[in-house]
């Protein structure tokens, strides 16, 4: 039987919270808990791997209810996440039969805010949980913390560009 407990702990010198969903598996020694999946919010892959590594049957439901009367805060994206994947797949060619097509086209409001061309490549990114966008920055730091910096020649053959504002007295 699959069941979530709290555990105190500190990150970066203050007292946080994460929670634990664990299983209770009999052994000839004696019963014994182990842990499934840890986790400061629950998320939907959260609850599927913990369901991957359980032993024993898994209930979902009642793991997002124990968790919910304990306070954890949640974060579903399961939209997201089902879009993020239909749009991958029209990437790659698929099609959609049209009815689906008339029926999305029903569903979304008349009045979608303009998105700027800047903001497409961020479709990959809705959805994806803290720690997957940590792992990316730490990486993207990691790469521009290897790029040799140049030292500036003292002088230079340009001109040195400023930041101040130059006022218009002729207008």
């Amino acid at each position: 039987m699959a069941y979530v407990v709290a555990r105190p702990g500190h990150r970066e010198g203050r007292a946080t919270i994460r929670y634990e969903i664990r299983e209770s598996v009999s052994t000839p020694a004696g019963p014994r808990s182990r842990s499934l999946a840890t986790f400061r919010v629950l998320t939907a892959d959260v609850v599927a791997r913990a369901a991957e590594r359980a032993q024993r049957p898994f209930d979902a439901e009642k793991i997002r209810a124990r968790a919910a009367a304990l306070g954890a805060p949640r974060h579903s994206n399961d939209a997201a996440t089902t879009a993020t994947a239909l749009l991958a797949q029209l990437r790659n060619g698929e099609s959609l039969p049209p009815v689906f097509v008339a029926e999305l086209r029903r569903a979304l409001p008349d009045t979608l805010v303009p998105v700027p061309d800047s903001l497409e490549s961020a479709v990959d990114w809705i959805g994806v949980d803290d720690a997957t966008r940590g792992r990316a920055l730490r990486e993207l730091l990691d790469v521009a913390g290897r790029i040799p910096v140049r030292p500036r020649p003292p002088t230079s053959s340009f001109p040195r560009l400023s930041s101040r504002m130059v006022s218009n007295a002729a207008s």
